[in-house]
């Protein structure tokens, strides 16, 4: 499933320059032998393809949000999978405010581009629900994250207009 800065561009319509494809899943027995196959390598954490100059991360094996949300696309004779849009806000929440990232503004925009992109979409009440379950899970970081969810609406609000 894409998730990462490909889910961004694709749910909020803004450019993101990407680094890498992220992919959800692990790599099951046999799967990296296909990978080198067609020409990837490992490097580090990314499989990456030199001729094409793509480079595919698994960060995770699951996405931290409801699966029932992932939205899947026809692409050529097939599907993929894409983070839901709910759930790729949150995690860019999540990430801008992370105290340890020194690039959170980074993050900031990236979370008001998918807010602004997709606000006619966007599940405000699965959104509140999931940060007040991370402000019982985690009260400072769901503090911040339900702070910086209303610097971003209200700004997103304001830009729109009425």
């Amino acid at each position: 499933m894409v998730v990462g800065g490909t889910a961004e561009e694709f749910h909020s319509g803004a450019p993101y320059h990407e680094t890498d494809l992220d992919v959800c899943g692990w790599l099951r027995a046999g799967e990296a032998e296909v990978l080198r196959n067609v020409g990837f390598r490992r490097r580090g954490r990314h499989w990456v393809h030199a001729a094409s100059k793509v480079a595919v991360e698994f960060p995770e094996a699951r996405i931290d949000g409801d699966e029932a949300r992932i939205e899947r696309i026809g692409v050529s004779r097939g599907t993929a999978a894409i983070i839901g849009v709910d759930d790729l806000y949150l995690d860019r929440l999540r990430q801008a405010t992370a105290p340890w990232r020194p690039d959170a503004s980074v993050e900031f925009h990236s979370a008001l581009a998918v807010a602004a992109g997709a606000f006619d979409r966007l599940d405000r009440r699965y959104v509140l629900r999931r940060i007040r379950e991370i402000e019982g899970s985690d009260p400072p970081l769901g503090r911040r994250m339900r702070a910086l969810d209303s610097r971003i609406l209200r700004r997103v609000r304001r830009e729109l207009g009425p």
